[in-house]
């Protein structure tokens, strides 16, 4: 339980809350690797099937996947798609 005076607060300051990063332009190209493993989380593979398919371990997926993901200026995977897909990529 909040104290009403604590919930108002917050909700008088959601406006100056950021949810995204605030460029759109990718700071660096993405490597070859990168988009391949950008369009198998298009097609719905998760890390495992990725790791299955390049032959690598899952954590090195998943290290691509954070580096796509910083590159991009996103937060998750949909929102990586969604960009690729508005920018060409995909």
């Amino acid at each position: 339980m909040v104290h009403p005076t604590v919930t108002q607060r917050l909700l008088d300051n959601l406006d100056r809350i950021q949810c995204d990063f605030p460029s759109t332009e990718m700071p660096e190209p993405l490597s070859g690797r990168e988009v391949e493993i950008l369009r198998l989380v298009a097609r719905g593979y998760n890390k495992r099937e990725i790791a299955d398919a390049f032959p690598v371990a899952e954590g090195t997926v998943k290290n691509y996947i954070s580096s796509v993901l910083s590159k991009m200026g996103v937060r998750d995977r949909t929102r990586a798609v969604l960009k690729a897909l508005e920018q060409g990529f995909l």
